[in-house]
């Protein structure tokens, strides 16, 4: 079950795509199943984004799986799935979808620093006591169909795979033993940042300017529920730059585990549904490991990674462009 936020001309929808590759919107899909198959007390509304289908929990999946059975069964009869209102609800790629980061806009981004052994090894650290973690904001998320952004401020722009966790249920002061009720699934994340910016010569660490830029992140192309994804470690886990391999390993690498994770920020947190914990980056990064000028990234550049269990997520680079100074502009025709 690959869940996907879409858009549609100017449309947006909240669904899933099939194995077929097709695109499901199930806010108008559950409203036509609830329409022919009536249950007393049930929602039609429920799935009108990310969070609402997260807040349902399993049995947002459970009533998905039905709504997949129930268009299988009319489309064996030669029917072409429509809301019983009239409205469609089933799209081909074809029709001009563009893909969405299937983050709800408000979400809460935390990101894990230095959260792989390999990592810290090619850094020199040692291996730390606690999770230590930056946050990033909506302004830097990009989705599938959009490309990452180089921005003259920085001269050493670099990328990293990492796996991401999706809250799925609030909670602060999570136990360990319960913190993966809280989790609704997992997506793929690009962590784009300039090294020079995130460490200047004064010695200091400025993540924001490190990390926060506009266009810098991407998330996708789609969640998957951890009933279908079961336990996260290992998941392999390969990143590509233009074809040449810059990452490989599997999540089995990572120091601190979702239920030290979410135990540890939710002392002082709530956590809510939509939020994303992205688990940090593997060894192999071209900021320290390589360290030359031919790993930096650069416009043209395709990104490529692949998680196991949850697909590839594959982004272009593109430059930024300048605004036109003020006062530019051209004048309108006399």
């Amino acid at each position: 079950m690959k869940l996907v936020h879409f858009l549609l001309g100017d449309q947006f929808h909240f669904g899933m795509v099939t194995d077929g590759n097709e695109y499901i919107d199930l806010d108008t899909a559950c409203r036509d199943y609830f329409g022919v198959n009536p249950v007393k007390g049930a929602d039609p509304s429920r799935f009108r984004d990310m969070r609402a289908f997260f807040t349902g929990g399993t049995d947002s999946v459970a009533l998905t799986r039905k709504i997949l059975e129930y268009i299988d069964r009319r489309r064996k009869m030669g029917w072409t799935p429509r809301a019983a209102t009239g409205a469609r609800f089933l799209f081909k790629p074809e029709e001009g979808i563009k893909l969405l980061a299937p983050i709800v806009n408000g979400a809460k981004i935390y990101c894990l620093a230095s959260n792989s052994k390999s990592h810290l090894a090619e850094q020199g650290k040692p291996m730390p006591t606690r999770p230590t973690f930056f946050t990033r904001y909506f302004n830097s998320l990009v989705g599938p169909s959009e490309p990452l952004v180089l921005h003259s401020a920085g001269t050493f722009p670099d990328v990293e795979l990492e796996l991401a966790a999706v809250i799925g249920k609030s909670g602060k002061h999570i136990a360990k033993a319960q913190a993966m009720e809280h989790i609704a699934g997992y997506t793929i994340v690009f962590d784009m940042g300039y090294r020079d910016l995130q460490y200047p010569a004064d010695g200091s660490i400025d993540w924001v300017m490190g990390k926060g830029f506009d266009a810098t992140m991407a998330v996708g192309p789609w969640v998957v529920p951890k009933e279908e994804v079961g336990e996260p470690y290992p998941l392999k886990m390969e990143l590509k730059v233009g074809g040449q391999v810059r990452q490989a390993g599997d999540s089995d690498d990572y120091v601190f585990r979702l239920p030290e994770i979410l135990a540890h920020i939710s002392q002082g947190i709530t956590l809510e549904p939509g939020d994303v914990i992205s688990l940090g980056s593997l060894g192999g990064t071209p900021g320290f490991e390589f360290g030359k000028e031919s790993r930096k990234l650069k416009t043209g550049d395709t990104i490529e990674g692949t998680i196991d269990r949850l697909g590839r997520l594959t982004v272009p680079v593109k430059a930024e462009v300048a605004p036109r100074p003020a006062g530019s502009e051209t004048p309108p025709p006399p």
